[in-house]
C-alpha cells in the first residue's frame, strides 16, 4: 500500500509546511458533511422526538411540583434507577425531571453515535481504500482527521442545541439550558476525540467502532457504580460520563468539567494528527488475527460466510446481553415501585393489559430488543454490500457457487443471528431479573415466551433487508430507515397517539402479548409468510441482476 506522505523522520519533500498538512480540509468537510446530511437529520429528529415525549410522559404524570418530590423519594431512592440514570436531587420544574429520565442515557446514545460518525468517515474510509484515493492527490495528511473532527462537533452540537433548547416551555433558565447543552456538546466531542485515537490505532473500522464504543460504555457503567455503590463516587472522576453529571444541571451547574471533556477531545485530536502523520496507510497496532493458511473447515460458502460473520453477530449479542443484565436488574424494583402508586396504575389501565408493571415493563423491553435483532438483519445484508462493493462477491460467483446458495445462506445467517439474539436477550433478562431477587422460573418463563413470540417480526423485517440488497445494494441504506419506522410505529407508538392505521404498519405491532394474553397463531404465521415471501422475491431478482 502507499506509504504515508511524512514517515518518521520527519516530513518528505511533499509536506514542507505546517499547513500544507492541512491542504483540502475544507473540500473533505463539504463532502463529509453532503455524505452525513441524512443520518445526522434523522439522528437529530430522533433523539429531539425522544426526548419530547419523555416530557410529554413527566408532564402528564408528574404536574405539580409535591408529585415531583415524590418521584424524588420513589424514583430517585431505588438503586437501579440511580444505576442507569443518576441521583435525581432536582425536582423543581418539569424539566429538571426530564433531563434526569433521559439525561446520561441519552448522552451516552449521543456519544456512541458520534463514534460511529467519526470511525465512518475516517478508518472505514481507508478500509474500503478511498482513502488512498483521496491521499494520492493533492490532499494533506491530516486533512482527514481534522475534516471528520469538524463534522463530529458539528453533529454534538446541532443534538445538543436540539436536547436543550426544548426544555425552555418546560420551566428551564438559561444557566440550565447552557449547562445541558454543555453535557451533550462536550462529551460528544470527548468520544469524537478518542474515535480519532482509535481510527488510527485499530486497522479494521469494526475493532475502532468497538474499542471507543467500549470506552464510552465503561465509562457510562462506571458512573452508574458511582450512584449506585455508597464510597464508590470517586469513579466519577475518571471518565466523561461522570463529568457530564458533575455539571449538574438545575443544580450547580459546574462547566469546569465540561472543560475536562473538552481537553480530551482536545487531546484526541492531536494524538491522532500525530499518528496520522507517522503511520502507513491502511497500517494499525490493533489488527485482526490472522486465520490459518488452509483449513477443511471452509468447504462450503455458507462456513465461509458463518466464519466472516460471526464476529458481527457476537458483537451485537454481546452489547444487548449487557443491556439485558441491566433491564432484567431493574425488573423487580418497577414492580416495587408500582405497589400504591395510583399514577403507574392508570398508566397499566390505559394499556389494555392485565398485567402487573413489572410484566409490562419486560414485554416493551423485549419489543426493543426485537427491534434490535432486525437491526442485526440490516447490518449484515450492508456487510453485503460491501463485499459486492469491493469485488469479493463477484469473484466468488465466479466458482461454482451458485447465485441462490450464496443468497439463501446470507438470509439463513440472518435469520439465525436474530433468533440467536432474541434467546440470548430472554436469558440476560431472566439473569438480571434472578441476581436482583426475582422469580427465577416465572422470570425465564415469561421471557422466554415474550421473546420467542417476537422473531417472526424480527425476521419480517430480516426478509425485507435480504430483498432490499438482493434488489440493489444501493437500496440497503433504506432498511435503516424502515427499523427506525418500525420502532416509531411499534413499540414507541403509545407515547407519540397514533392512529390504528399508522401502527399496524409496524410488524412490531402485530405480535402477541404473550405471557399476559393467550397465544394468537394467525399474526405471527402470516409474519413468517412474509418473511418467506420477502425473500423468495429477493432470491428471484437477484438470480438476474447484474453483479459488481
Amino acid at each position: 500500500m502507499t506509504a504515508a506522505l511524512v514517515d518518521r523522520g520527519g516530513p518528505t519533500s511533499t509536506v514542507r509546511t505546517p499547513s500544507e498538512r492541512f491542504v483540502r480540509t475544507g473540500l473533505l468537510l463539504r463532502l463529509m458533511v453532503r455524505r452525513e446530511r441524512l443520518v445526522a437529520a434523522i439522528s437529530v429528529v430522533v433523539f429531539v422526538l425522544l426526548n419530547v415525549s419523555t416530557a410529554a410522559s413527566i408532564s402528564s404524570m408528574y404536574p405539580t411540583a409535591q408529585q415531583r418530590a415524590g418521584a424524588a423519594a420513589g424514583l430517585g431512592g431505588n438503586a437501579a434507577f440511580r444505576f442507569l440514570l443518576g441521583p435525581l436531587d432536582n425536582t423543581d420544574s418539569a424539566a429538571a425531571l426530564t433531563v434526569w429520565r433521559a439525561g446520561l442515557f441519552m448522552v451516552a446514545a449521543l456519544a456512541v453515535c458520534v463514534v460511529l460518525l467519526v470511525v465512518r468517515q475516517t478508518r472505514k474510509e481507508e478500509e474500503l481504500g478511498r482513502a488512498e484515493l483521496v491521499r494520492a492527490g493533492v490532499t494533506g495528511p491530516l486533512a482527514p482527521p481534522a475534516a471528520a473532527a469538524i463534522v463530529a462537533t458539528l453533529f454534538s452540537v446541532l443534538i445538543a442545541a436540539g436536547m436543550s433548547v426544548m426544555l425552555f416551555p418546560l420551566g428551564a433558565g438559561w444557566p440550565d439550558v447552557l449547562a445541558v447543552f454543555a453535557q451533550y456538546a462536550t462529551t460528544g466531542m470527548a468520544a469524537a476525540g478518542v474515535a480519532l485515537v482509535t481510527a488510527q490505532v485499530a486497522k479494521t473500522s469494526h475493532i475502532a467502532n468497538l474499542t471507543a464504543a467500549s470506552v464510552v460504555l465503561a465509562g457510562y457503567l462506571l458512573r452508574g457504580s458511582a450512584d449506585a455503590v455508597g464510597g464508590w463516587g470517586w469513579l466519577r472522576w475518571l471518565t466523561p460520563m461522570g463529568w457530564a453529571e458533575m455539571i449538574d444541571p438545575f443544580g450547580d451547574n459546574n462547566f469546569l468539567f465540561a472543560l475536562a471533556s473538552l481537553a480530551v477531545f482536545a487531546a484526541g485530536v492531536g494524538l491522532a494528527g500525530v499518528l496520522a502523520t507517522r503511520r502507513d496507510m491502511d497500517a494499525g497496532l490493533i489488527a485482526p488475527r490472522p486465520g490459518p493458511a488452509s483449513s477443511a473447515r471452509l468447504s462450503s460458502v455458507g462456513l465461509v460466510v458463518t466464519r466472516l460473520t460471526l464476529p458481527l453477530l457476537g458483537s451485537w449479542v454481546g452489547v444487548l446481553v449487557a443491556y439485558g443484565l441491566i433491564v432484567g436488574f431493574m425488573q423487580p424494583s418497577v414492580d416495587e415501585l408500582a405497589k400504591g402508586n395510583s399514577q403507574f396504575g392508570d398508566v397499566v389501565r390505559q394499556s389494555g393489559v392485565d398485567a402487573d408493571l413489572g410484566t409490562l415493563f419486560g414485554l416493551t423491553m423485549m419489543g426493543f430488543f426485537a427491534v434490535a435483532a432486525s437491526a442485526w438483519a440490516v447490518n449484515l445484508a450492508t456487510r453485503m454490500r460491501g463485499e459486492e462493493n469491493g469485488s469479493r462477491t463477484e469473484l466468488l460467483l465466479t466458482t461454482p457457487t451458485s447465485r441462490t446458495r450464496y443468497l439463501l445462506d446470507h438470509a439463513v445467517l440472518a435469520a439465525a443471528g436474530v433468533v440467536a439474539i432474541m434467546l440470548a436477550a430472554a436469558a440476560a433478562l431472566t439473569l438480571g431479573n434472578g441476581i436482583a431477587g426475582g422469580d427465577w422460573a416465572s422470570a425465564a418463563g415469561d421471557t422466554l415466551s415474550s421473546a420467542v413470540v417476537q422473531i417472526p417480526a424480527a425476521l419480517v423485517m430480516s426478509g425485507i433487508a435480504v430483498m432490499l440488497y438482493a434488489i440493489r445494494p444501493a437500496l440497503v441504506p433504506v432498511g435503516w430507515l424502515l427499523v427506525i419506522a418500525a420502532l416509531f410505529l411499534g413499540p414507541l407508538s403509545g407515547m407519540f397517539d397514533l392512529p390504528r392505521w399508522a401502527r399496524d404498519l409496524s410488524p412490531f405491532t402485530h405480535t402477541p402479548l404473550v405471557p399476559v394474553q393467550p397465544m394468537s397463531w394467525p399474526p405471527v404465521l402470516v409474519m413468517l409468510c412474509l418473511a418467506v415471501v420477502f425473500t423468495v422475491a429477493g432470491w428471484m431478482v437477484f438470480r438476474r441482476r447484474d453483479i459488481g
